[in-house]
């Protein structure tokens, strides 16, 4: 498949439809800072504490929306690293969890930004990769922030990852210069 063929001209109807999309993200992000500016208080919540879960929710709602009218991966991607930051702030600032609980979800947005654009993109093993590649260090994160690891074994469990990620970019290269 050619460029040309894989990236076509927008039609009219889906550009209208994301710009619309985008304007009532920002009016919804706005209004809804704005109520709890006014009765958050009054039920213990803090607009303080909602702006950037609030902002960030609206950014990666809307770039979902989008990449989905336009069948855009670039735009499915992006909107996962908005929408999980968006989950950990809500956690954090609304329930009893912490950052320092939750911290492994950063780790992780990557994978699950993937995990969502593979299906998209139709390019699995470029996905399951990249998956593989953050999803590992976040499980040991999470392990280390439920306090089943200590950082004895944290620490050697990270360098050995990324020695065996090391390992296996070096015998691709490898393999790939041979063909």
């Amino acid at each position: 498949m050619t460029d040309e063929e894989k990236y076509t001209e927008l039609s009219r109807g889906k550009r209208l439809a994301s710009n619309l999309i985008g304007a009532c993200g920002l009016l919804a992000c706005g209004g809804v800072l704005l109520a709890f500016g006014i009765a958050g208080e009054s039920i213990g919540v803090s607009v303080i504490d909602l702006i950037a879960p609030v902002a960030l929710l609206s950014v990666g709602l809307v770039l979902l929306a989008t990449a989905l009218i336009q069948r855009n991966t670039v735009s499915m991607y992006l909107s996962f690293l908005f929408l999980v930051p968006a989950l950990v702030s809500f956690l954090a600032n609304l329930t009893e969890m912490t950052y320092s609980m939750l911290y492994p979800l950063y780790i992780a947005t990557p994978a699950i930004a993937s995990l969502f654009t593979m299906f998209m993109s139709g390019e699995y093993k470029f996905h399951i990769r990249i998956i593989l590649v953050f999803a590992v260090p976040a499980v040991f994160f999470a392990l280390f922030a439920a306090e089943i690891w200590t950082v004895g074994v944290l620490v050697p469990a990270i360098i050995m990852y990324a020695g065996l990620l090391a390992l296996y970019s070096a015998l691709s290269a490898s393999a790939a210069s041979e063909e």
